[in-house]
């Protein structure tokens, strides 16, 4: 700035006041800054100095309520004050000038200010008015109408893209820079981020950051001061980024710098100057204000949006009071709303002290490598799918299921899979997988096979070019076709490394719901720092990149959904923790704003109040289920009861005929001698009727009721379990399952109420039967042996059956579960086996692992004569 050019600042919120005034003044008697509002003003005096204050007497501090004129006069009393008036101010303060309205009256208060000049550099103005007369002044003019042109048209605008671009555009025009630009603070970093450009290739607009620290940018966005270089060389903008000139300013906002305005010349020397400067300056007034009103636009229509967000999923989540469907739906609208990819609820069993999984919704894609990597050993029955190239669908239930594909099925908390190998040109490329929470009515028919097929390689060709991120459009609505299909809950397709023998997911997309077990679940007694939060109420979020903040909960958890970051919020109902719901997204480290989190709050509260509603219905329609099962149980009972009696009668009844039997047979084998004809017929007889005695002896036995009451005495376990092999072991071994029995003789005697113990033998070998049915190569044992040590008898009872899934193996023993089809399986069985064992002192055990078998350990106390129980 020329040292004798006078500063002024021009205070007024009318563009026309400020188009008249610099319409008066030349740049090179004085150089003008606008003020749009009193703070605006206030700022400039605080960060600026000037000669002159032009002020519209319209103007009011909003603060105060004082006039702007009469405020600026009393806060600066040794600056000129001249107020633009339409009416005579009252008593004004001495530096207080006021005036119309008009270039004369302008002129004249300026001149009695200041002594004029003379003339210089080719300007030629009025020394009495400093008016312009020079050929420049149209094309001030014509900058200045640029300059209100644009004011105007960013009042009309509300999307803060097109606010930016138009400045930005100005900007270039204005000062006939190469490039404009306009940088923005990124909330997580505070680095500068491009958010509009021009004359900037699209190369070097990419990942286009500049730091706070020590860069030109910078310094004007923490100085709130613009900055003009040029002349000096090549300056760098950022690294490897390099210009001949530059010229920034800050964008400032009611004293708060909000970006910063800039242009550069990368290619030509050309220089810019305070002219432009001012120029740029003015501009970023009228976009400082532009975007502040674009954002508040964006904050009311966001605002606008998440209501009608939570009043649509609302309506969404009580549309039904299904708890089936209720659970799929939140998870969905969680889904949705957040979007992240996967949103999943855990009820919390206080007991157990575990979460257990009551629904999920995932909507996720990785890059190889990044998602889940299934290692397959190369004797593995999937691995032998892989390499036959044929689709197969295994379930849990069917005894030809394979250890390592049951062990697929457990880990998934799944009945069954349908496996789909993708071939191209004879080559498996990958596997594609239908997973069901419960066995489908029916296996997908060839032609949906094929189709499947189809779709999984049109998937692998669509993310050949895009495996860095494995996101391609409308993939997750392609799978969602794919889950449809196959009538399964949901569908992953993996990638197969024929070299390394392992799989590698690629995408996973759909919903499941576990309403019963086995259920997937989280052990909090392993992890507290889970539990933590969530007995607390309180919300937690972690992100994989924190790798100082990770403890093993969250590693768990961000290893388990394969993601960046996950989001856990309590599921509150009636003021008590009853769950969480865990939030991942597998696509950024993002972070969650207050207002997400809010909005998170608020759906998971209303997903609460809707499952509690959902919940209410399936307890009630539950509890009128098992009162029915109750019923036929009962009947069952009594039918049972009714055949005891029954058989028992029976082998009362033929009692008598074989007592005579026996008698006559042995009579008459004193009547024949040895080794005759008659005698070895005669003597068939006898060991038919002795046989036939037995089973009638034990018959009545078992059918007998046993008294609670009745007092224990010694028992010979051995020959109870005899007794009870001797009724159902041919029965057993018609079905082609071994029996194999060690049952020394010998063994002390426990104490016991008569009858109890032979409940133990029967239901655990009819378990075991009927677990077996079907599967080849089936045995079960049962042996005997005595502890010293210990003072017990122990009775082991053992299969090669399909086994127990862990999840449910403390549930086994509570009255009335079963795993069997309703009419096959009462459920009381184990129950009334654990209650026996206690009522003689001991103890009862399940150990199993899926696809080993299983056992069960039976320890007795011996208690010898004269000792008490």
């Amino acid at each position: 700035m020329p040292i004798d050019e006078k500063r002024i600042l021009v205070v007024s919120n009318d563009v026309v006041v400020i188009r008249q005034i610099h319409d008066s003044l030349f740049e090179g008697v004085f150089s003008l800054q606008n003020a749009y509002s009193h703070r605006d003003a206030l700022y400039a005096l605080e960060s600026s100095t000037f000669d002159v204050i032009l002020v519209d007497d319209r103007m009011i501090s909003r603060e105060s309520g004082e006039p702007t004129p009469t405020a600026l006069a009393r806060l600066k009393p040794m600056l000129p004050v001249i107020a633009i008036s339409q009416h005579p101010l009252i008593q004004p303060p001495g530096n207080l000038i006021p005036v119309s309205l008009g270039q004369a009256e302008i002129h004249q208060a300026l001149a009695r200010l200041f002594q004029p000049n003379p003339r210089r550099q080719g300007v030629t103005r009025d020394i009495r008015l400093g008016l312009a007369t020079t050929e420049n002044l149209p094309a001030q003019r014509e900058e200045l109408e640029a300059l209100f042109e644009l004011s105007k048209s960013l009042t009309e605008v509300l999307d803060l893209g097109e606010v930016l671009n138009r400045v930005v555009e100005a900007a270039r025009r204005l000062t006939k820079a190469e490039e404009g630009m306009i940088l923005l603070p990124d909330e997580e970093s505070g680095d500068l981020l491009l958010r509009a450009k021009v004359g900037i290739d699209h190369e070097d607009a990419r990942n286009f950051r500049v730091r706070t620290d020590d860069t030109h940018a910078g310094n004007v966005m923490k100085s709130g001061l613009p900055l003009l270089i040029g002349g000096q060389g090549l300056q760098k903008v950022k690294t490897e980024y390099l210009v001949h000139s530059l010229l920034y300013v800050p964008i400032i906002y009611e004293n708060r710098t909000i970006g910063v305005l800039g242009v550069n010349n990368r290619v030509s020397n050309g220089l810019f100057n305070l002219r432009q400067q001012e120029l740029l300056t003015n501009l970023a007034s009228f976009a400082a204000i532009a975007i502040e009103n674009a954002r508040v636009h964006e904050e009311s229509v966001e605002r606008t949006l998440e209501l009608q967000t939570l009043v649509e999923a609302s309506l969404i989540l009580n549309s039904t009071l299904s708890l089936e469907h209720t659970l799929p739906t939140i998870c969905e609208q969680l889904l949705r709303i957040l979007n992240v990819n996967l949103a999943q609820i855990y009820t919390w069993d206080s007991e157990l002290n575990w979460l257990r999984a009551m629904a999920r919704s995932v909507r996720s894609s990785w890059a190889i490598g990044q998602g889940q990597i299934l290692k397959l050993p190369k004797s593995s029955s999937l691995a032998d799918v892989l390499q036959s190239r044929e689709p197969c669908f295994e379930a849990i239930s069917d005894v030809s299921t394979s250890s390592d594909i049951q062990t697929l099925l457990e880990q998934r908390s799944v009945s069954a899979v349908q496996i789909i190998p993708v071939t191209a040109s004879e080559q498996v490329i990958g596997v594609l997988f239908g997973f069901y929470r419960a066995h489908p009515q029916a296996a997908p028919s060839p032609e949906q096979i094929q189709k499947a097929h189809r779709t999984a390689l049109e998937t692998f060709v669509s993310l050949t070019g895009q495996l860095r991120s494995a996101q391609v459009a409308g993939i997750y609505r392609v799978f969602e076709s794919l889950v449809v299909l196959l009538n399964a809950d949901w569908c992953e397709l993996a990638i197969w490394n024929a070299d390394k023998f392992q799989l590698s997911t690629l995408v996973e997309v759909g919903d499941a719901t576990w309403l019963v077990s086995p259920q997937p679940y989280i052990d909090l007694n392993q992890y507290p720092d889970i539990a933590e939060p969530l007995q607390s109420a309180t919300s937690f979020i972690n992100i994989s990149g924190e790798t100082g903040r990770l403890t093993p909960g969250y590693r768990a958890l961000i290893d388990e959904t394969h993601s960046r970051v996950v989001l856990g919020l309590p599921l509150i109902q009636r003021g008590q923790v009853r769950g969480m719901v865990l939030f991942a997204d597998g696509r950024r480290n993002r972070v969650f704003s207050d207002r997400e989190l809010a909005l998170g709050r608020a759906l998971v509260g209303q997903a609460a109040t809707a499952l509690e509603n959902a919940s209410l219905i399936y307890d009630l329609e539950q509890s009128l289920i098992r009162l029915q099962e109750t019923q036929d149980r009962l009947v069952q009972t009594a039918r049972l009861t009714a055949m005891g009696e029954l058989a028992a009668a029976v082998a009362h009844q033929i009692n008598n005929p074989l007592t005579t039997i026996m008698v006559d047979s042995e009579m008459m084998l004193l009547d024949e001698p040895p080794g005759s004809r008659n005698y070895r017929s005669i003597e068939s007889i006898h060991r038919a009727g002795k046989r036939a005695v037995g089973v009638a002896k034990r018959l009545l036995a078992i059918a007998r009721p046993s008294d609670p009451e009745s007092p224990p005495m010694p028992i010979d376990v051995v020959d109870t379990i005899q007794g009870v092999l001797s009724l159902v072991q041919a029965r057993i071994e018609r079905n082609h399952i071994r029996v194999l029995a060690d049952l020394p003789a010998g063994l002390p005697p426990v104490w016991a109420v008569p009858g109890t113990l032979d409940d133990i033998w029967l239901n655990l070998l009819m378990n075991a039967h009927d677990a077996m049915l079907g599967r080849p190569e089936s045995w079960m044992s049962i042996k005997a042996r005595y502890i010293s040590e210990d003072q017990v008898l122990e009775v082991i009872v053992e299969d090669n059956g399909p086994g127990i899934p862990e999840a449910i193996q403390h549930e086994v023993f509570k009255p009335f579960f079963t795993t069997k089809p309703i009419g096959e399986g009462t459920g009381i069985g184990l129950h009334i086996c654990r209650q026996s064992a206690e009522q003689a002192g001991g103890s009862i055990q399940v150990e199993s692992e899926v696809g080993s078998g299983t056992r069960f350990l039976v320890r007795l106390p011996v208690n010898r004569e004269g000792d008490s129980l």
